[in-house]
């Protein structure tokens, strides 16, 4: 496999991976990020990493900067992997080769919380119960509990659950109301070409940091892939795609993600092939007994929010069975990395007042615009 590719995000440890993968597959890899610290400029998978203009803040420069590397680095296929995907379609036109994401518009009514449903409703596929509210008047009438989340955010960071009365924040609008459910939140990471399903991994939220899950361990559930091979096919969808399920006694969509998420921890190498377009008669899955983690995050947010000794027990199982994405033979620059993307995010933290994983996202969050 002798083509180069771009990879987005390097602070993200997706990213991380998804250079390994391509690594281990031949492929050279090359890196653009905007933040200083990240974890894959240390790595030995990656040829050379290229710091680029924050794209919410310089989305032109930002074009630029990729089409430049993309020129004199001669790439074949730019991978996007987090929120920088949205920057990337905006500048698509800009980038003299292949794409791994969908057009702007497309990738905006996925990310959008209200237009998603409203989609996936018109499908005919199962969803919760779904509101928009743009005012305080638009929250009367809706059955309580239920909860409230702006329209374009990530990682569950400003959902509430709202029992009672509430006021609506200034300037965070417009929301979302959607119907409390209960049971096991599982997410997905999947890969389609046209609509049709040719990567794909389930996975149930157990420990999280900052509400981003932090161990992998994938599960069978028959409803989840039934409704996502349904979906992908219905849009067409070309690319990473992922979705946030509740599975109580419904299974319901929650949002969806249309770009690279932790999933990927859960499929092996053949990946590579899959995103450069070598499409399997079936689609790729987790091979028997995949387990994989943030090791660092599971030591300390995972470790902290243990409440018993039968949580205290899961974890000790999770961690002995479980291979740090981080830390791996062969490649120990992004272990020392790390820290200092913590440190990073750390310090904005106590800068801004947000939370350590809103930090990790500041300069390429998109929000519809």
């Amino acid at each position: 496999m002798s083509v180069t590719v771009l990879i987005t995000g390097g602070r993200a440890p997706v990213a991380l991976d998804l250079a390994r993968k391509f690594a281990r597959s031949g492929a050279r890899v090359v890196v653009a990020e905007s933040s200083r610290a990240q974890l894959c400029a240390r790595s030995s998978a990656v040829a050379v990493s290229y710091r680029v203009p924050p794209p919410n803040r310089a989305p032109e420069a930002f074009a630029d900067a990729l089409a430049d590397i993309v020129k004199l680095e001669g790439v074949r296929l730019v991978v996007p992997t987090c929120e920088e995907i949205f920057w990337v379609a905006r500048g698509r036109k800009r980038l003299p080769c292949e794409v791994l994401a969908e057009p702007l518009g497309t990738l905006r009514a996925l990310h959008s919380k209200w237009e998603f449903v409203q989609l996936a409703k018109g499908f005919g596929l199962p969803v919760p119960e779904t509101v928009l509210v743009t005012s305080q008047a638009d929250l009367a009438g809706i059955r309580r509990p239920f909860i409230l989340k702006p329209v374009f955010s990530r990682f569950g960071t400003k959902v509430r659950v709202v029992r009672g009365n509430v006021a609506l924040r200034p300037g965070e609008g417009p929301w979302v109301a959607q119907e409390l459910l209960g049971g096991t939140q599982i997410c997905t990471y999947s890969v389609a070409v046209k609509g049709r399903l040719v990567a794909h991994a389930a996975y149930a939220v157990e420990f999280t940091a900052s509400g981003a899950c932090v161990s992998f361990e994938p599960v069978e559930q028959a409803e989840v892939d039934a409704w996502v091979t349904e979906f992908v096919a219905r849009v067409g969808f070309s690319g990473q795609i992922a979705f946030d399920f509740m599975a109580g006694d419904r299974v319901l969509p929650l949002e969806c993600n249309p770009r690279a998420t932790s999933g990927v921890h859960l499929l092996g190498d053949e990946l590579a092939g899959v995103l450069l377009g070598d499409v399997p008669d079936r689609p790729l899955r987790p091979a028997p007994g995949a387990r994989a983690m943030i090791g660092l995050a599971m030591l300390g947010f995972g470790l902290a929010g243990v409440r018993s000794w039968p949580e205290l027990r899961r974890w000790v199982s999770v961690v002995s069975a479980a291979d740090d994405v981080i830390a791996v033979d062969g490649d120990r620059g992004p272990f020392l990395a790390q820290f200092g993307v913590l440190w990073e995010n750390w310090i904005r933290s106590l800068w801004t007042r947000r939370s350590l994983i809103e930090c990790s996202t500041y300069d390429i969050e998109w929000d519809g615009r």
